[in-house]
């Protein structure tokens, strides 16, 4: 692939994650058969909607093989006869609760599950999901880990993507004190909305193009995401993504762009950002290894002129031309490296 031959001051990174260290995951996997395909394409973890038991410890015996984690509901397995085993799977986290503000969860109803899986395996993580990142405001004080889902093509702007994390970021702050730096991990746009309802009288979909999938994923991790999910493996029509390479391949670019960077999104220190960048620019600093990376996005309309001098000694990752552009197109994400 293309994409890996213009790695360079990345080549000595491994292909892929370790499984857990910064999850790149794919929602809605149905069985074991389909993570062969998964861990192929550089994904380190996925996310079952998958409640029996023993199906669920199929999947988990098909994950260890893989050096795979799973997301997965315990609902059904604590009172069940993998009880036991299941302290011992492969798990991220286990799924708390699909949106509960969209449901109207109480919040006492969702610490009390938080609290019961806390005392069935207390050596494992929890999780929910969050529809919109203001909800974060009344539930991120609960469990070890955060998710917003957000899906904007075509209905909103792109950046709003950032906006959600930001806020659960930031409600994670104010709600969990004892847990400081809480992961937050986004869910990002797999499907194409015309296969779901929608609240008009004429249906509008599309599905993302690798662009819109690649700024997204980067918004994300600059607003602080610390892992990404996109949704949905098994095809919004029904069709499994990989049956599709046009799309498929899509999430197999980002994955391949994003395992390069795993050191550094893993071990990476806050950076300094540039005197002189364009304040319009969406950005994030990492220091790793001695070196020095920048995260830019242009949210804006129009294209964004780039600071050279600020920029100096920089030079870009995952572009075909090494030398830093002019200027940062309209929804384009930069990945820089010094």
């Amino acid at each position: 692939m293309k994409i890996l031959i213009l790695l360079f001051g990345l080549a000595a990174f491994p292909p892929f994650a370790a499984a857990g260290d910064f999850p790149l995951c794919f929602y809605g996997i149905g069985g074991p058969q389909e993570l062969a395909a998964l861990k192929q394409a550089g994904f380190n973890c996925f996310q079952t909607y998958v409640q029996d038991p023993q199906r669920l410890a199929g999947l988990a015996a098909g994950a260890k093989k893989l050096d795979l984690k799973m997301v997965a509901a315990p609902d059904k397995v604590i009172d069940s006869a993998y009880a036991k085993e299941a302290k011992g799977w492969p798990v991220l986290a286990w799924y708390l609760y699909d949106e509960p503000e969209v449901r109207r969860l109480p919040l006492a109803e969702l610490e009390k599950l938080d609290k019961r899986v806390r005392d069935w395996a207390p050596r494992q993580k929890t999780v929910f999901v969050m529809g919109e990142g203001v909800a974060a405001f009344t539930y991120a004080g609960i469990a070890d880990a955060l998710m917003v889902d957000w899906y904007p093509v075509p209905h909103l702007r792109l950046e709003s993507v950032g906006e959600q994390v930001a806020m659960v970021k930031a409600g994670a702050a104010i709600l969990d004190t004892k847990r400081k730096d809480k992961p937050v991990w986004a869910v990002l746009q797999a499907f194409d909305w015309i296969n779901y309802p929608q609240r008009r009288k004429d249906r509008v979909g599309g599905f993302p193009t690798f662009e819109q999938v690649r700024f997204m994923t980067y918004l994300a991790i600059a607003r602080g995401a610390e892992g990404i999910f996109y949704f949905t493996y098994g095809g919004s029509d029904g069709i499994p993504l990989p049956a599709r390479p046009e799309r498929w391949g899509i999430y197999q670019r980002a994955a391949a762009e994003l395992n390069a960077l795993m050191p550094v999104l893993k071990k990476g220190k806050p950076g300094v950002l540039p005197a002189g960048l364009n304040p319009q620019l969406a950005s994030r600093a990492i220091k790793q290894g001695g070196k020095d990376y920048l995260i830019l996005l242009n949210p804006a309309a129009a294209p964004l002129p780039l600071n050279a001098e600020a920029l100096s000694g920089y030079r870009p990752l995952f572009e075909e031309n090494r030398l830093l552009p002019p200027a940062l197109l309209p929804q384009k994400a930069l990945v820089l490296e010094k």
